[in-house]
């Protein structure tokens, strides 16, 4: 009589052993690669952030330095050239060969304050002031300041806004999230422009200025790249700028707690649209 083994002691069962304990290894194995795997390159994506951070760091910090050295010569040069434009003002030739170079100047010392502020941005160093404002005469004063170059590259520049609205905001950060907006519609507008704030009372809780144009329609997937710092649209390139007025103006609106963004395409034009908050935890009432 021949006695067969338990099953478990069975060719079959350690058959089914080493089959499990195969699969158990290839599991394991498979595992602690995929593990392997994940954390690498989860290990190359921090690498190339951190390395996009430090570019971007380097960019900054080469701009700023830039920055600084360039506005002092340009401030110096900018007194006694306005002295000068003073004393010859009755010899036409020389005194428009000086109102150029003054408007260069001018706008040299804009760019490199306006770098010199996204920085601040950047740092947290940008301390905001809010004051009761009348947003209305503000957005009025940033459209008569680009009347002209709107109408030197004959484009039709309008505004709609209602006369009186108060809000609280820092006006400076205010006037360069306009300048910004603004220059950068003259820039790119094809033929016009047109300004649009949408408020009701000041008993709202926020309100909003749209700023249109209709030049190159911004691809829907550059709708967030285009506030990216030095970010610029290839197509746009033959402009001259830093690329970095969008993306100084959304910080501006952030401090503001407000926003900054454009909208989906309408028709055949861009349009930015701020929204800012009426009121503010810190506020400041001004008698002028």
């Amino acid at each position: 009589i021949k006695i067969l083994p338990p099953f478990w002691a069975s060719r079959w069962a350690y058959l089914l052993y080493t089959v499990a304990t195969a699969a158990l290894v290839l599991f394991i194995v498979r595992s602690y690669h995929r593990r392997t795997e994940e954390k690498n390159r989860r290990k190359l994506e921090f690498l190339e952030h951190e390395k996009e951070k430090e570019i971007y760091q380097a960019k900054i910090e080469f701009f700023t330095n830039v920055a600084h050295e360039i506005r002092t010569p340009l401030t110096l040069i900018k007194g006694p050239m306005e002295k000068v434009m003073k004393q010859i003002e009755t010899v036409p030739s020389v005194s428009n060969n000086l109102l150029i170079m003054k408007r260069n100047t001018d706008r040299l010392l804009d760019l490199t304050t306006q770098l010199l502020d996204f920085r601040k941005t950047e740092t947290k160093g940008f301390s905001l002031n809010f004051v009761k404002t009348n947003i209305s005469e503000l957005i009025s004063d940033a459209y008569v300041r680009f009347k002209p170059a709107a109408e030197q590259k004959r484009l039709s520049f309008t505004i709609d806004t209602p006369p009186l609205f108060n809000a609280y905001v820092d006006t400076e950060a205010f006037n360069k999230i306009m300048s910004n907006l603004l220059d950068n519609a003259v820039k790119y507008a094809g033929q016009q422009i047109h300004i649009r704030m949408i408020a009701g009372d000041e008993q709202e809780t926020s309100f909003k200025i749209e700023v249109a144009n209709d030049g190159y329609l911004i691809p829907a997937d550059m709708k967030e790249k285009i506030f990216e710092s030095f970010f610029r649209i290839k197509e746009d390139g033959k402009q001259s700028g830093t690329g970095i007025g969008l993306a100084l103006a959304r910080s501006l609106a952030e401090l503001h707690k407000g926003s900054l963004h454009l909208k989906e395409p309408a028709g055949n034009m861009n349009v930015f649209v701020l929204t800012l908050p009426v009121h503010q935890e810190i506020e400041f009432n001004l008698s002028r």
